[in-house]
């Protein structure tokens, strides 16, 4: 069993998942908005959005601006990760108004219940991967908190 990273060298999670520029769309006032898709053959609404339909497998996917709120379905709090990584943090399923749940991290696990409205935060971040592409990545946060 490896031992735990020193606490001088640990580090939080990430923020929140890291998406790539096809994953965030803008809303008219130009806030980022999560982009998932819609397939035009079944009505199937995902996220993140995919080349191929999952429920009837068409390839008629079309982009799909989401709501920067939502209702938080569930959420738990995570104890146990790698090592280098600080812990507690709380990760939760949130429903958005176009019928899509989404999994991320949330914050504010102290004032958390279940049905609580909840915002999605996106802020841009440095490419991942240290190449020069747009990057972003996006959390829940209890409405009023932020």
């Amino acid at each position: 069993m490896p031992s735990p990273a020193p606490a001088e060298m640990r580090r939080p999670p990430a923020t929140g998942r890291t998406l790539r520029a096809a994953d965030v769309t803008h809303a008219v006032d130009g806030s980022p908005r999560l982009c998932g898709a819609e397939c035009a053959a079944c009505g199937t609404r995902i996220f993140p959005a995919a080349a191929i339909c999952p429920s009837c497998n068409s390839e008629k996917m079309k982009p799909l601006s989401l709501s920067g709120h939502g209702v938080l379905y569930a959420f738990s709090t995570v104890h146990v990760a790698p090592a280098a990584w600080e812990t507690p943090y709380t990760i939760g399923y949130v429903d958005l108004p176009e019928g899509v749940r989404v999994f991320g991290k949330v914050e504010g696990a102290s004032a958390l219940v279940p049905d609580a409205e909840v915002g999605v935060s996106i802020e841009p971040i440095d490419d991942p991967k240290g190449g020069s592409a747009p990057a972003f990545q996006y959390w829940f946060t209890p409405r009023g908190t932020r």
